[in-house]
This record gives C-alpha cells, structure tokens and sequence, in this order.
C-alpha cells in the first residue's frame, strides 16, 4: 500500500465539490483526506498503485497547486 503525501491549494471543504466524486471513484471514500488546518492543506492518499500523477492532473484541472512531499515510514521507525 502506498501513502502519498501533497501540498496543495485547496482552502476547505467548499473546494471539494470539484474534485471528491472523481477521487472517490479511484481511490475509495476512506482513501483520501485533506487536512485543510495544516498550512500547506495536505492531502494524504492511501493507493495500491502508484498514483501521483493521476492525483496531481485532478487537482491542476480543476484549477489547484499540488505538489508531492517526501514521505517515509523509515523517519518513524516502524
């Protein structure tokens, strides 16, 4: 399973009409989630494959900035 983290533009939960049916539908309801506190509003997707740049052209047509962040277990020791 893979988890990738992303700093995007999206301000709150308004922005997600947009975008939640197509990340839905790739990724699941409970795959995905934004925390829109976070000041870089990080979205963290849970894929089986690799994703990153579908997730990115969803975000960029629908007119938001994501950008991936470095994200490892290994800083963590599990």
């Amino acid at each position: 399973m893979n988890i990738i983290i992303f700093k995007t533009s999206v301000q709150g939960i308004n922005d997600l009409i947009s975008i939640k049916p197509i990340m839905n539908t790739l990724f699941g309801e409970k795959n995905w989630s934004f925390a829109f506190e976070d000041v870089d509003k990080i979205l963290r997707v849970v894929s089986s494959v690799p994703c990153v740049a579908a997730v990115r052209q969803i975000l960029m047509d629908n007119g938001f900035l994501c950008e991936e962040l470095p994200y490892s277990l290994d800083e963590f020791k599990v």
